[in-house]
Protein backbone atom coordinates (compact mmCIF):
# COMPACT_ATOMS: atom_id res chain seq x y z
CA UNK A 1 0.00 0.00 0.00
CA UNK A 2 1.16 3.66 -0.84
CA UNK A 3 0.29 4.52 2.51
CA UNK A 4 0.95 2.21 4.83
CA UNK A 5 3.39 2.96 7.74
CA UNK A 6 6.64 1.51 8.79
CA UNK A 7 7.18 0.99 12.68
CA UNK A 8 11.09 1.99 13.53
CA UNK A 9 12.91 -0.31 14.28
CA UNK A 10 15.85 0.64 15.99
CA UNK A 11 17.65 -2.80 16.41
CA UNK A 12 18.38 -2.48 12.77
CA UNK A 13 19.56 0.75 12.59
CA UNK A 14 22.91 1.62 12.05
CA UNK A 15 24.84 1.64 15.85
CA UNK A 16 28.52 1.31 16.77
CA UNK A 17 29.18 -2.36 17.48
CA UNK A 18 32.41 -1.69 19.58
CA UNK A 19 34.17 1.50 21.70
CA UNK A 20 35.38 3.75 18.34
CA UNK A 21 38.96 4.16 20.73
CA UNK A 22 39.30 0.23 20.92
CA UNK A 23 38.70 -0.22 17.02
CA UNK A 24 41.27 2.57 16.28
CA UNK A 25 43.58 1.40 18.64
CA UNK A 26 43.49 -2.16 17.04
CA UNK A 27 43.70 -0.31 13.50
CA UNK A 28 46.97 1.42 14.86
CA UNK A 29 48.53 -1.95 15.58
CA UNK A 30 47.94 -3.33 12.31
CA UNK A 31 48.89 -0.53 10.58
CA UNK A 32 52.32 -0.28 12.80
CA UNK A 33 52.40 -4.41 11.36
CA UNK A 34 51.89 -3.70 7.71
CA UNK A 35 54.00 -0.35 7.84
CA UNK A 36 57.04 -2.61 9.66
CA UNK A 37 56.59 -5.26 6.61
CA UNK A 38 56.14 -2.57 3.92
CA UNK A 39 59.47 -0.64 4.98
CA UNK A 40 61.66 -3.29 4.09
CA UNK A 41 60.63 -3.79 0.44
CA UNK A 42 63.12 -3.70 -2.04
CA UNK A 43 61.34 -2.12 -4.75
CA UNK A 44 58.06 -0.25 -2.90
CA UNK A 45 55.71 1.03 -5.87
CA UNK A 46 56.09 5.46 -5.30
CA UNK A 47 54.65 7.78 -7.61
CA UNK A 48 54.50 11.42 -6.86
CA UNK A 49 56.36 11.25 -3.77
CA UNK A 50 53.69 8.56 -2.48
CA UNK A 51 53.61 5.04 -1.90
CA UNK A 52 51.01 2.23 -2.81
CA UNK A 53 50.79 -1.37 -1.62
CA UNK A 54 50.85 -4.06 -4.04
CA UNK A 55 48.39 -7.12 -3.94
CA UNK A 56 50.59 -8.85 -1.73
CA UNK A 57 50.28 -6.31 0.98
CA UNK A 58 47.04 -5.57 1.20
CA UNK A 59 46.82 -9.54 1.60
CA UNK A 60 48.86 -8.81 4.61
CA UNK A 61 46.85 -6.80 6.30
CA UNK A 62 43.56 -8.96 5.18
CA UNK A 63 45.16 -11.31 7.24
CA UNK A 64 45.19 -9.29 10.12
CA UNK A 65 41.67 -9.07 10.16
CA UNK A 66 40.78 -12.41 8.82
CA UNK A 67 39.77 -11.51 5.28
CA UNK A 68 40.52 -13.01 2.03
CA UNK A 69 40.11 -12.57 -1.60
CA UNK A 70 38.41 -14.61 -3.96
CA UNK A 71 38.24 -14.36 -8.12
CA UNK A 72 34.73 -15.35 -8.98
CA UNK A 73 34.85 -14.62 -12.10
CA UNK A 74 36.77 -14.28 -15.45
CA UNK A 75 35.96 -13.79 -18.45
CA UNK A 76 37.96 -12.86 -21.79
CA UNK A 77 36.37 -9.23 -23.57
CA UNK A 78 37.07 -7.13 -26.58
CA UNK A 79 36.70 -3.39 -26.68
CA UNK A 80 37.35 -2.23 -30.11
CA UNK A 81 40.63 -3.75 -30.65
CA UNK A 82 41.43 -3.88 -27.30
CA UNK A 83 41.52 -7.30 -25.79
CA UNK A 84 41.51 -9.02 -22.25
CA UNK A 85 40.02 -9.96 -19.48
CA UNK A 86 37.41 -9.16 -16.93
CA UNK A 87 37.60 -10.37 -13.05
CA UNK A 88 35.30 -10.57 -10.16
CA UNK A 89 36.97 -10.91 -6.72
CA UNK A 90 35.04 -11.18 -3.55
CA UNK A 91 36.68 -10.34 0.04
CA UNK A 92 35.74 -13.25 2.75
CA UNK A 93 35.78 -12.95 6.32
CA UNK A 94 36.91 -15.89 8.07
CA UNK A 95 33.32 -17.47 9.01
CA UNK A 96 33.09 -17.17 4.79
CA UNK A 97 30.77 -14.46 4.63
CA UNK A 98 31.26 -12.24 1.47
CA UNK A 99 31.99 -8.83 2.80
CA UNK A 100 32.95 -7.00 -0.32
CA UNK A 101 33.43 -7.58 -4.27
CA UNK A 102 35.05 -5.67 -7.06
CA UNK A 103 35.69 -6.23 -10.67
CA UNK A 104 38.64 -5.08 -12.76
CA UNK A 105 40.07 -5.93 -16.20
CA UNK A 106 43.56 -5.37 -17.71
CA UNK A 107 43.43 -5.16 -21.61
CA UNK A 108 46.11 -4.95 -24.20
CA UNK A 109 45.71 -1.65 -24.89
CA UNK A 110 48.02 -0.61 -22.00
CA UNK A 111 51.16 -0.16 -22.27
CA UNK A 112 52.60 -2.43 -20.11
CA UNK A 113 50.32 -5.15 -21.19
CA UNK A 114 50.23 -4.83 -25.12
CA UNK A 115 52.14 -7.26 -25.63
CA UNK A 116 51.74 -9.63 -23.45
CA UNK A 117 50.48 -13.00 -24.29
CA UNK A 118 47.23 -13.42 -22.93
CA UNK A 119 47.20 -15.74 -19.73
CA UNK A 120 49.40 -12.80 -18.03
CA UNK A 121 46.77 -10.89 -18.92
CA UNK A 122 44.09 -12.89 -17.24
CA UNK A 123 45.95 -13.35 -14.03
CA UNK A 124 46.56 -9.23 -13.75
CA UNK A 125 42.62 -8.78 -13.85
CA UNK A 126 42.38 -11.46 -11.09
CA UNK A 127 44.91 -9.53 -9.09
CA UNK A 128 43.71 -6.31 -9.53
CA UNK A 129 39.80 -7.33 -8.66
CA UNK A 130 41.41 -8.79 -5.61
CA UNK A 131 43.13 -6.42 -4.62
CA UNK A 132 40.07 -3.63 -5.00
CA UNK A 133 37.89 -6.34 -3.27
CA UNK A 134 40.51 -6.04 -0.34
CA UNK A 135 40.55 -2.44 -0.55
CA UNK A 136 37.04 -1.82 0.01
CA UNK A 137 37.21 -3.22 3.31
CA UNK A 138 40.13 -2.39 4.04
CA UNK A 139 41.50 1.35 2.75
CA UNK A 140 41.33 2.67 5.98
CA UNK A 141 43.43 1.01 8.42
CA UNK A 142 45.99 0.99 5.15
CA UNK A 143 45.42 5.21 5.32
CA UNK A 144 46.49 5.38 9.13
CA UNK A 145 49.86 3.50 7.87
CA UNK A 146 50.30 6.39 6.08
CA UNK A 147 49.69 4.80 1.88
CA UNK A 148 47.66 5.63 -0.84
CA UNK A 149 44.21 3.61 -0.81
CA UNK A 150 44.84 2.64 -3.89
CA UNK A 151 46.19 -0.63 -5.07
CA UNK A 152 49.34 -0.20 -7.05
CA UNK A 153 48.63 -2.57 -9.93
CA UNK A 154 45.32 0.05 -10.57
CA UNK A 155 48.18 3.04 -10.63
CA UNK A 156 51.27 1.40 -12.80
CA UNK A 157 49.69 -1.51 -15.02
CA UNK A 158 52.35 -2.99 -14.03
CA UNK A 159 52.92 -6.57 -12.02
Amino acid sequence: MENELTVYDPENDLKVGRPPEVILNEAMQAAKALGDVVSKKKKPVIMNGEQYLEFEDWQTVGRFYGITAKVIETRFIEYGNAQGFEARAVSLRSDGREISAAEAMCLNDEPNWAKKPLFQLKSMAQTRACAKALRNVLAWVVVLAGYKPTPAEEMTGQE
